[in-house]
This record gives structure tokens, C-alpha cells and sequence, in this order.
């Protein structure tokens, strides 16, 4: 089954508020095997909405819209349904009895202007929300096209009524669930542009499919499979993550939710190694996120650029110094800069007699290149730990 996401709320279009609901939506669906290729944001304008609709229609068996549904002006979601599924817009007495009991619950009367919320479109199938007064419903396309379930805009209602109605719904219309299943193999230190050539061919792939996601120095190759069961779903994703790790080797550092400081910390910890960091170039950041990973055992030697000599043996030289404040056996790794024209260094001294640097160009005081250099100089010395750096890498980003 293919599924649509349709968000309605000018407020969402002004960016005044983080559209979780489809987010939400989107995972549920995921998880019962839905296949979601669309998802769409529309402001409250009933001509919009109709059209975005109709659109949605046409491509999707079923379409899931959020928001709409309260008693404003504003909240044309019905009567856009309604027109987009070519049915009249009726008024439910039972639904109507149903919203002045929910109010008074509250202890409240029902304003007049919630009356409204008791149309439907003709034929529709109302979908009960026991923890919001907007009434829910389910409307089938005339011509056959599939059908459009409306939910409310209000978070907590959302997540309920896709729990406990939608999702049951759905499951029963498919003839049971199915299970979309990920694995993601995490890499760094190797383009994404490089990863997309080397693995191209199975990114044609259809069931599993296989695709990239960059961030910065890194580049995650999802491999997701649809299947019966989790069983079923593992059996298809195993050869193929098995062709992807020969083919990127050790620039898989992880899988899942791995992070490279986690890595590096469990191999640091393995090896019972310690680290001395000189660090100009990243504001701590290197430092921080080994801490934060959970490895503690980390001596930072203070050092200012200008009290280093700006060429590649300086940087090797504050290698040798993080080297040396740690105990032995310890491994100094330095990222110094930025010196005269931008460049940087990542040095690293240890273990044993290893020494390599490394020298970049067109250095930008950004957040993104500051997480760039942080993995690259991580990522290095997780190569050297697992004894795969014996000459200089491609740092390609």
C-alpha cells in the first residue's frame, strides 16, 4: 500500500511551528510496511488544499492529512475533503450529540461555532477521538482513487489516534502488516560522491533498496528491506551489507547509531591507550565529544596557535608534545591552525614509532567544517588503531 502525508496549516508554511506530526506519521506507517513516497505542507486555503489533495489522490491509496479540524473560520480540512473525494458535505446529528458530551466532560456547553465540526463528508466513516473535541474521519475517492483519513493537528491527539484507530485500520485493510527493517552501515573519511561509485549498482536495488545520506565528513549507506517478518527482512539485508562492507572496507567505522567518539574511545579502551590532544583548530570540540561518549581518560596540553610553528613540522612537533604528556604507550594526536592562507594540520604521533601529518586548505570558522575536522582527525586515529593507515587518505568532503 502507498500512503501520502498532507499537512495543513498556514503556521507550518511560516515556519512558526516544526512540523512533528508528519515525522511521526511517517515512522508508524514504516513500521507496518506502508510505503510512503510523498509527503506535502499546505497553508488554510480550501482551493490549496482541494488541489494538493487531488494530487495526492492520484498517486497514493490512501492519504493522511493533519490539522484542519478545529471550529475556526480557518478550518477548511472537511469541506476540502469533501470536494477533493467528490462528496457532499453533510451535518452528523450523532456526531454533533457526541461533541456537546465531550464538552460536558469539561464542564462546559458547546459553542456554536462547533457545530460545525459535526459535517462530514457524505458517506464518511467517523473515527472516534476519545482525547480531543475534533472529530476524526475516514472518506473514500467516488472514482475509486483510494481513500483520505483526517486527523487533528493537536500532537498527543495525533499519536493517539494513529495508535489505537489508524494504524488497526490499516493493518486490516492490507491483510495484515508487514515490516520495513534498516540497517545503517556509518562511514567517514571517504566522499559521497566515492561511495555512490562504488556501490551504484545496488542502488538499483528494489527490495532491499540501498541509499546514501551525507553529513559533515561522513556518509551513511541505509539499506532497507520489506518483509513479512523481522526474520524475513534480516535475510534480505545480510548479503547486501555484506557487499557493501567488502567494497568501503575499513571506512565503515559503525552501524546503527554509532558514533566515530564511540569507536574511538572502545578501541582506545581495548588497547589500554591513552591520548594527549593539542587542539586550535576545533574549540574543544574534540575533547568534549570523547568525553561525552564515555572516555575519560583524556590529557589536554593547552596551546595557543601562535606558540606553534606554522608548517607541517610544527604541527608534528605538537603531536610529539600531546604525546608527551601522556603516560607511555600514549598517542598524541594534534589538529592545529588555521595559519597564514587557511591551512590546517592534523598530526599524530604514536602508538609506537607511527608518525603521519596531514596538511588542508580553506579553512572556514563554520559549525559544519569544525564537525568536519573533529571526524576527520577521530577517524584517523581510528585508523591507525586498527592498523589501516599506512598511507595518506583520500579526506574528500
Amino acid at each position: 500500500m502507498k500512503a501520502e502525508i498532507v499537512s495543513i496549516g498556514t503556521e507550518l508554511l511560516l515556519g512558526e511551528i516544526i512540523d512533528t506530526n508528519a515525522a511521526k506519521i511517517a515512522k508508524m506507517l514504516r513500521e507496518i510496511g506502508i510505503d510512503l513516497y510523498y509527503k506535502s505542507t499546505v497553508g488554510d486555503n480550501e482551493e490549496r488544499i482541494v488541489e494538493v489533495l487531488k494530487i495526492a489522490l492520484s498517486r497514493a491509496e490512501v492519504v493522511i492529512t493533519s490539522g484542519g479540524l478545529g471550529p475556526t473560520v480557518d478550518d477548511v480540512t472537511r469541506q476540502a475533503v469533501a470536494k477533493a473525494t467528490g462528496r457532499a458535505l453533510v451535518h452528523s446529528p450523532e456526531l454533533e450529540a457526541q461533541i456537546v458530551a465531550r464538552f460536558r466532560t469539561f464542564g462546559r456547553e458547546m459553542s456554536g461555532n462547533n457545530r460545525q465540526q459535526a459535517y462530514l463528508p457524505e458517506g464518511a466513516l467517523p473515527l472516534p477521538n476519545s482525547v480531543g473535541t475534533a472529530p476524526c474521519f475516514l472518506s473514500e475517492d467516488r472514482n475509486g482513487h483510494g481513500f483520505v483519513i483526517s486527523l487533528p493537528g493537536v500532537p498527543h491527539e495525533l499519536e493517539y489516534m494513529m495508535t489505537n484507530t489508524v494504524i488497526p485500520l490499516l493493518v486490516e485493510r492490507m491483510g495484515g502488516a508487514q515490516i520495513i527493517k534498516t540497517r545503517v552501515l556509518r562511514t567517514c573519511a571517504v566522499g559521497e560522491s566515492n561511495i555512490d561509485r562504488a556501490i551504484d549498482d545496488l542502488m538499483r536495488l528494489h527490495n532491499p533498496t540501498v541509499g546514501l545520506a551525507a553529513h559533515a565528513a561522513q556518509t551513511d549507506v541505509r539499506i532497507a528491506a520489506k518483509a513479512k517478518s523481522e526474520t524475513e527482512a534480516n535475510a534480505l539485508i545480510a548479503p547486501i551489507e555484506a557487499d557493501v562492507r567488502q567494497r568501503l572496507g575499513v571506512a565503515i567505522y559503525g552501524v546503527d547509531q554509532e558514533t566515530v567518539p564511540q569507536v574511538v574511545g572502545g578501541l582506545l579502551n581495548e588497547r589500554h591507550l591513552t591520548l594527549g590532544i593539542v587542539d586550535t583548530l576545533t574549540k574543544g570540540q574534540l575533547t568534549q565529544w570523547l568525553v561525552e561518549a564515555g572516555w575519560g581518560e583524556l590529557i589536554v596540553k593547552n596551546l595557543q596557535s601562535n606558540n606553534l610553528i606554522p608548517d607541517q613540522d610544527g604541527a608534528t612537533q605538537a603531536a610529539e608534545l600531546a604525546a608527551e604528556v601522556a603516560p607511555s604507550d600514549g598517542i598524541g594526536l594534534a589538529l592545529v591552525g588555521p595559519f597564514a592562507n587557511q591551512i590546517t594540520f592534523i598530526a599524530l604521533h604514536g602508538p609506537g614509532d607511527f608518525r603521519h601529518t596531514w596538511m588542508g586548505h580553506n579553512y572556514q570558522a563554520t559549525a559544519y567544517r569544525q564537525d568536519w575536522l573533529t571526524i576527520q582527525g577521530l577517524d584517523w586515529l581510528r585508523r591507525v588503531l586498527l592498523g589501516q593507515l599506512t598511507s595518506p587518505v583520500d579526506w574528500t568532503d
